[in-house]
């Protein structure tokens, strides 16, 4: 786990683009899948899929974890230890959330506290489950996604339970599964509900830094790869269409709630014209960060099977492909954002990147 040099450039001829280089940061993880920082701490942690969370401090990732659960979290498939997010009041109360599949093969969603005075350990004995969602007997589509809202409040993404086709149309059953769920922590034992529904795997989401929007990439099934998009302040009720729809394509014919129905802010196929091998959507973030001037204000997503990477303004306007970028992160499953905005690009490989001006 050591500090790296630099991959490449992008090269297309949009100016975003070639603003835009890729430098490994750290590289022999076991199984990255995410990445975040607190507010104000320059320490970037990086969620390891079987259950451990490791601290990245000024380039060196710590020998010792920030905080191992492997022996609660089942390991297999599309299961683990998927997120985690920290309380907007982290530097006060320590608090900090993980979302976890267990050895049963169920959703939990649970609170842990930092050591107090050791700032890179947490307590293991402080866990507080805050959710419990139970899961079919499949492996797969379980979403994991946690991320704090400008409301304050804990958003929470769930797949539709798995298998392949929906085969109980949990994602036109509004809820829990399907589903982007909210909790309010600040309430002690307050349950969740559910936000908005119709998502095949919304394996990674986010808000704007800026406007308070969310943009989710939600994962499709044969042909077509997604990404919604939130006003700050919409409603709870949303309902992205899955399975009687993938992407804009009928999927599936069965009961659908048309009232509030809403189609994705973009989609592309796996046989784009950019060329094949997308399997799977990544979903990322808006860039708001100041080292790279001209991709602010860009959404910044990829693909998790051909590890390329596009850009779309978030104010609207079609994508734009980071092109020469894209092929040297494979598998590309998440992406991550620091503490000042930067933009961090995590292959399931062990390697993690960080986006840089050329």
């Amino acid at each position: 786990m050591a500090v790296a040099s630099a991959l490449g450039c992008a090269g297309s001829s949009s100016p975003a683009s070639a603003a835009v280089r890729l430098q490994r940061i750290m590289h022999g993880l076991s199984n990255p899948v995410y990445l975040t920082s607190p507010r104000g701490d320059p320490r970037l942690f990086v969620v390891e899929k079987c259950g451990v969370i490791r601290v990245d401090r000024a380039g060196r990732v710590l020998r010792r974890p920030f905080l191992n659960i492997t022996r609660i979290v089942s390991c297999t498939s599309e299961e683990g230890l998927l997120s985690m997010a920290f309380d907007p009041n982290y530097r006060k109360n320590g608090f900090f959330y993980v979302d976890y599949v267990n050895r049963n093969g169920d959703t939990r969603v649970a609170r842990y506290r930092v050591e107090a005075g050791h700032p890179n350990i947490a307590n293991p004995f402080s866990k507080v489950i805050l959710a419990k969602v139970n899961q079919p007997p499949f492996a797969n589509h379980k979403g994991g996604q946690l991320q704090f809202g400008p409301d304050g409040k804990l958003y929470i993404g769930l797949g539709d339970g798995g298998s392949e086709g929906d085969p109980n149309n949990r994602g036109q059953s509004g809820g829990p599964l399907a589903a982007i769920l909210r909790l309010n922590v600040r309430i002690p034992g307050a349950h969740y509900r559910v936000y908005a529904y119709g998502l095949r795997n919304p394996w990674r989401f986010s808000f704007d830094r800026a406007t308070g929007d969310m943009w989710i990439g939600d994962v499709g099934q044969d042909h077509w790869e997604e990404v919604d998009h939130l006003r700050k302040g919409a409603p709870p009720g949303t309902n992205f269409g899955w399975s009687y729809y993938e992407g804009t394509h009928v999927f599936k014919v069965q009961a659908i709630n048309r009232t509030h129905l809403k189609f994705p802010a973009l989609q592309y196929p796996h046989s784009a014209p950019s060329g094949p091998g997308n399997c799977a959507v990544t979903g990322g973030y808006v860039y708001r960060g100041k080292v790279i001037k001209k991709l602010r204000g860009y959404y910044v997503y990829g693909d998790l099977c051909s590890g390329r990477i596009w850009k779309r303004r978030a104010a609207g306007g079609r994508p734009v492909l980071m092109s020469r970028i894209s092929f040297k992160v494979s598998p590309l499953d998440s992406f991550g954002e620091g503490q000042a905005g930067g933009l961090y690009v995590i292959s399931l490989n062990g390697s993690i990147y960080k986006l840089m001006p050329t």
